[in-house]
């Protein structure tokens, strides 16, 4: 039998043929963010005093049962809190960070979403210091040239996605920004136009530049309640 040239786990036809666009990964994370929510928020610790972790790693499970019962329309695999690491000179290792949600196919640059809870003592300049740094600096998707920040409003934040907007404005030049049609905020969308809130391009000095959709999903007060997604 003949082989087929071309479809080894590092061949960059896997990325041409397999890999969905961005905004069906985001599109797809918030419909199953909605579910996961609906479902549970009303079993055990409510979800408005869950921290970030729990989140995200309960939100990973969900999406990993969805995946192995064939419900997941594309193919890869989600992973929640991934440590990444630096080698150190005496051989150990040093972590540099953990990527909250992050989605893997053979062959193709990880696409990795970076969550911050925002409210009740968590607060929004995090979002960007903490958060969209990461992938400026080159710890978080070295190799893509996409990526996706995610803010979970708590119930009653004094900060929200405007407060988010307005550290961005005055970080531009920490993070690299780089203006598209005379824009640091790139709205609409463009990676994410029906989920995301806005784009930010940014300009890294050992990588590509990279692409940030932006997603703000407030938690539900109460179980009963609809999620909601801005």
């Amino acid at each position: 039998m003949m082989q087929l040239a071309g479809l080894g786990a590092n061949s960059d036809w896997t990325y041409l043929v397999r890999r969905p666009p961005a905004s069906e990964i985001l599109s797809y994370l918030v419909a199953k963010w909605q579910e996961y929510e609906a479902l549970y928020s009303g079993i055990g610790e409510p979800f408005a005093s869950r921290d970030e972790p729990a989140l995200t790693e309960g939100l990973a499970a969900y999406l990993d049962a969805q995946q192995q019962e064939g419900k997941q329309p594309f193919h890869g695999e989600f992973f929640a809190e991934l440590k990444r690491y630096d080698l150190r000179p005496d051989g150990k290792r040093s972590i540099i960070g953990r990527s909250d949600i992050e989605w893997r196919l053979s062959g193709s640059p990880n696409f990795i979403v970076e969550c911050k809870v925002i409210g009740n003592g968590r607060p929004a300049k995090a979002y960007v210091t903490d958060g969209m740094i990461r992938f400026v600096d080159g710890r978080y998707g070295p190799r893509s040239a996409e990526g996706a920040m995610w803010a979970f409003l708590r119930p009653g934040s004094t900060e929200t996605a405007t407060h988010v907007e307005a550290i961005i404005d005055s970080h531009v030049e920490p993070l690299k920004c780089k203006a598209e049609n005379g824009m640091h905020r790139i709205a609409p969308s463009t990676l994410a136009p029906t989920t995301a809130s806005f784009d930010s391009l940014h300009l890294r000095t050992q990588s590509a530049p990279i692409r940030l959709a932006h997603i703000f999903v407030s938690i539900s007060p109460h179980p009963t309640s609809s999620p909601e997604t801005i």
